[in-house]
């Protein structure tokens, strides 16, 4: 019954042109909610629920994704959930290893309403906001059944966006939470890095993180997409889908989304990667050496 009042609210709200959150909301506001508490939650140690988080670098196609996945009718994507912890991120890349409690105590306060509500309303979690990367570590301590999805996108198309969002600037409100090296040498060569070297190196250093935290976990519960599959085939998004066990993937849907840019960079001028100088390339090579791992060549 769930599913048909969801199917027949998409259809009727005509899904391209209105947007998948609005008939979300409202089918969320005629399907009855499951009587589940945070105590239950507590008491059951969470494993009542298999969320999912997206780890990235951000300007990864995470907007892109979040919309595809409002299709489906048994998922609660959110791409910003508040608060968006971009000082706490930071932190937690500095201190999470020293101070583990603090940080779960830190992201499961931040995220716990929701998960909530993704229970009450018996659907699957999947967070795509990059800012949970840093607390990777310690997410399944909390919610022991929770999965990841790892995102990755060209060092080179990744800077670019960095850049034009004068990300390292100085100017850009959320550098306070942008992460820098902590260890020398290169905390002491940071200040003359040029862009292109600090949004590369971010790149790298986000990815490493990543890497090192997916060693540590089994390989079933983290599945690894390349942007660019993301952004150009259907098939990415559908195996997606079935990562996630979810229902509803409209290939043809997917099709049309792809059409249209998600949260495109529109301000701000730098040239694309493959109008780059020989040195800048050669810049980005050095910073970023997980590139070749990924299959990029710089």
């Amino acid at each position: 019954m769930k599913h048909f009042v969801r199917k027949a609210l998409i259809k009727s709200a005509h899904y391209l042109e209105i947007g998948a959150k609005r008939f979300q909301s409202a089918a969320d506001k005629v399907i009855p909610a499951k009587q589940v508490f945070l105590k239950d939650c507590e008491q059951s140690g969470w494993q009542n629920i298999r969320p999912c988080f997206v780890l990235s670098t951000g300007r990864s196609g995470t907007r892109l994704l979040t919309d595809i996945l409002l299709s489906a009718p048994d998922a609660m994507p959110l791409h910003e959930p508040r608060p968006e912890l971009y000082r706490p991120s930071r932190l937690a890349y500095e201190q999470l290893k020293d101070q583990p409690e603090i940080f779960r105590e830190v992201f499961k306060s931040a995220r716990e309403e929701y998960l909530l509500k993704a229970i009450q309303q018996e659907k699957i979690y999947v967070e795509t906001n990059n800012q949970c990367t840093f607390f990777a570590p310690i997410i399944r301590d909390i919610f022991p059944k929770a999965i990841f999805i790892h995102i990755v996108r060209h060092p080179g198309a990744f800077v670019r966006s960095g850049i034009r969002r004068k990300w390292y600037s100085g100017s850009h409100s959320h550098d306070i939470g942008r992460i820098e090296p902590l260890t020398e040498p290169l905390k002491a060569q940071w200040p003359a890095f040029s862009l292109i070297e600090k949004n590369g190196w971010l790149w790298n250093e986000t990815n490493q993180y990543i890497e090192d935290f997916k060693s540590s976990i089994p390989a079933e519960i983290c599945l690894t997409v390349k942007a660019e599959d993301l952004f150009a085939n259907p098939e990415a998004s559908k195996q997606i889908f079935t990562f996630l066990t979810l229902n509803g993937f409209q290939e043809s849907l997917v099709r049309k989304m792809l059409r249209k840019p998600v949260n495109p960079q529109r301000k701000g001028n730098f040239p694309k990667y493959s109008d780059w100088t020989a040195e800048d390339k050669t810049a980005l090579k050095q910073v970023c050496p997980l590139a070749e791992k990924y299959g990029y060549q710089l």
